[in-house]
């Protein structure tokens, strides 16, 4: 079995002040050669963008709704956009199947735990299907499955 040695340059993929870091990382042959084949048949410009690609969505399979909402609002701190950060953070992740724009907030389902909504100003409130309203969401309140 022989190893190669990739160079994976982590890199920002939107103009934003987030930090990067470089990482070597040791690879079996056969996963880079499925690597490249992934980079052509996706049309990816190098090995990097292919590999980042392939860790965000494998990342984003593990997230729950505390982690997609808390990234939601980290970036909304920063870029103060909630349609951009939709974009950014919910459009495309293989967990949220639902994604509705109101006036002043976003609304979307999380599948296998519910449906959110998040204002401009960062309030986020789920939706309990069992009371039929509106609640404020908190991080630690426990999971739930009502979607």
């Amino acid at each position: 079995m022989s190893i190669v040695i990739t160079t994976l340059m982590v890199i920002e993929m939107a103009p934003s002040k987030e930090q990067t870091q470089r990482r070597v990382y040791v690879l079996p042959t056969e996963l880079v050669d499925r690597i490249v084949a992934f980079q052509a048949e996706k049309g990816f410009p190098s090995e990097v963008e292919a590999v980042r690609k392939l860790l965000d969505e494998a990342l984003k399979s593990r997230d729950t709704d505390k982690t997609i909402i808390r990234r939601f609002l980290y970036r909304l701190e920063k870029l103060r956009l909630p349609t951009e950060v939709a974009k950014d953070v919910l459009v495309g992740h293989p967990l949220v199947t639902d994604l509705s724009f109101g006036r002043d907030h976003i609304k979307f389902t999380i599948s296998g735990y519910g449906v959110y909504r998040i204002s401009e100003l960062g309030q986020v409130d789920y939706y309990s299907s069992s009371h039929k309203r509106w609640d404020p969401w908190t991080p630690d309140r426990e999971a739930h499955s009502e979607a």
